[in-house]
Parts: C-alpha cells; sequence; structure tokens
C-alpha cells in the first residue's frame, strides 16, 4: 500500500507527457506548412539518390547519407521555427507555462515531436534502400543492411542535436524567419567546419579541432556502419546542452 502513491505520481506523469506530446503534434500537423517540409524532404531526397544512382553511377547509400546533414540543415529549422516561436507571437506560451507540468516537460514533448516528425520523414527514404537492393542483388551485387541500419541510427542523432538547437532559437526570438535564420547560420558554421573552405581560413590544431566539431566528421563512422562511442557521445552532448539552455531560458521566462 506504501507505494500506490508513488504508481499514481508515476501515472500522472506519463499522462502529462503524453497529454503534451498529443498537443505539440496536433499543433504542428494543424497547419499545411508542415506536411509540406516533409513532402519537400521527401522529394530532395529521393532526387539526390537518384541523381547519384543514374547520373553518377553510384549504388550505393553513402552519398545520399553524406549529403543528409545539408538537408537537415534546411529541413530541422522549418520544423522547430514554430515550436516556441509561434507560441510566444500569439501569447498561448503563457496559457502552458500555467498548466502543472515542468519547464523540462515541456521542451522535451516539443523535442519527442519535432523529432518524431523527422523520423517519419526519413522513412519515407526507405523506398531508396529497398530499390537499391533489388538493383544490386539483380547484378549480383548485395546491400549490407547493418550498415545501412546503423547509418539511419547516425541520421537520427544528427537530426537530434539539429533540433535542440533549432528548439533553443525558436525560443530566443519570437519571429519564425528569424528563428529559421539562426538556426540555419548556426548549422551550416558547424558543417563548413569539416569543408576545405575552412582548412584554407585556419591551419593546424584549429583545423583539426574545427573538423572534429563539425557533424558532418562524426557521422561518418555511422555511414562506415560503426557505431562510435566518441561521435555517438558528440551528439548526445550537442543534444543535452542545447535542450539544457532551452529549458533554462524558459525558466527565466524571457
Amino acid at each position: 500500500m506504501d507505494s500506490s502513491p508513488a504508481k499514481r505520481d508515476q501515472n500522472d506523469n506519463k499522462i502529462n507527457m503524453k497529454a503534451l506530446f498529443k498537443k505539440e503534434l496536433q499543433f504542428y500537423l494543424n497547419n499545411p506548412i508542415g506536411y509540406m517540409v516533409i513532402i519537400l524532404f521527401a522529394v530532395f531526397a529521393n532526387f539526390l539518390f537518384i541523381k547519384d544512382l543514374f547520373v553518377i553511377g553510384s549504388a550505393s547509400m553513402r552519398p545520399f547519407f553524406d549529403v543528409l546533414p545539408w538537408l537537415f540543415m534546411i529541413f530541422i529549422p522549418a520544423i522547430t521555427m514554430r515550436m516556441f516561436a509561434e507560441e510566444r507571437r500569439t501569447n498561448t506560451i503563457e496559457v502552458l507555462l500555467s498548466l502543472p507540468v515542468s519547464e523540462l516537460k515541456i521542451v522535451l514533448s516539443k523535442f519527442l515531436v519535432s523529432l518524431t516528425v523527422v523520423g517519419a520523414s526519413l522513412l519515407l527514404t526507405v523506398a531508396l534502400p529497398v530499390s537499391l537492393y533489388a538493383l544490386t542483388n539483380q547484378l549480383g551485387a548485395k546491400l549490407y543492411i547493418p550498415e545501412l541500419l546503423v547509418a539511419y541510427l547516425g541520421a537520427l542523432l544528427v537530426a537530434a542535436s539539429f533540433i535542440s538547437i533549432g528548439l533553443y532559437f525558436s525560443l530566443r526570438f519570437e519571429n519564425q524567419v528569424v528563428s529559421f535564420l539562426f538556426s540555419v547560420l548556426t548549422l551550416f558554421i558547424l558543417i563548413m567546419f569539416a569543408t576545405d573552405f575552412m582548412g584554407s581560413i585556419v591551419s593546424g590544431q584549429v583545423q583539426s579541432l574545427l573538423v572534429y566539431f563539425s557533424p558532418v566528421t562524426q557521422m561518418q563512422s555511422f555511414i562506415k556502419g560503426i557505431i562510435d562511442l566518441r561521435s555517438t557521445l558528440y551528439f548526445v552532448n550537442i543534444t543535452a546542452l542545447s535542450l539544457f539552455l532551452t529549458i533554462t531560458t524558459l525558466e527565466r521566462r524571457d
């Protein structure tokens, strides 16, 4: 009998998170822009795959995953820009903060909804490896499924870190466009750390450090089918730090 209050509290917490998740998902899906973003992502992802397959002649998913962070750089800020900015603009954020839920749950619900949307978008690309698998079998080759699954895991980790950054800027700015631009700029700089252009500006240890802190660099092990603990911790730390900044900012109610 002593444990029953604790069990009831746990059930209440689950119900609160479930209700928040459903609210945020409806908030996103009630706007046609949300569907447009998902469809556009699927169109561009499929186009890039077809280009590499028939124009370049590459029967591999690696080029697709190489360009995925660049797609996420536009796609994810388009998802997250409304999460807090729209609520601040319409003042519904005050209603949300008046509910008997913590800022942690509010941020996590928006994060999980964004990650769900990205996950659903990635599901729309499953036809790509399926087609490639059928093609390579006909040619006597074979697509390595475990490597593909690890690459998709890496894509989700990249998405999680990008989402957390996008949520922070969505909270910081009331204007959705400004939120979108700051998110894109930040992600662009992170991606550019691994490019030759950045190498022409800095050199030596600074360049090596910048290359290491690029999500493009950290995703390479996943693309090769290797779950690298250091790369995993990199994405987890970026996600956790950005979510922490978002939660503390929301607690101050700036």
